[in-house]
């Protein structure tokens, strides 16, 4: 059993839940195209460009 524990503790530790990040959605102003980013806690607002036509008006749903 002592192989099985150590398994468990090595798994609980790759599978933080406190380290999984939240889908955001963003659209762009411009061309209306939307999508879905991992929330970043240290993104600076307004940081985002647009991945399909390249422009900086984004805004956060």
């Amino acid at each position: 059993m002592g192989e099985l524990e150590d398994l468990d503790e090595e798994l609980e530790e790759g599978w933080s839940t406190g380290e999984d990040l939240e889908a955001v959605s963003f659209v762009c102003e411009d061309c209306d195209y939307r999508w879905e980013e991992p929330a970043a806690e240290d993104a600076a607002e307004g940081s985002m460009v647009c991945p399909m036509c390249g422009s900086v008006n984004v805004t956060q749903l």
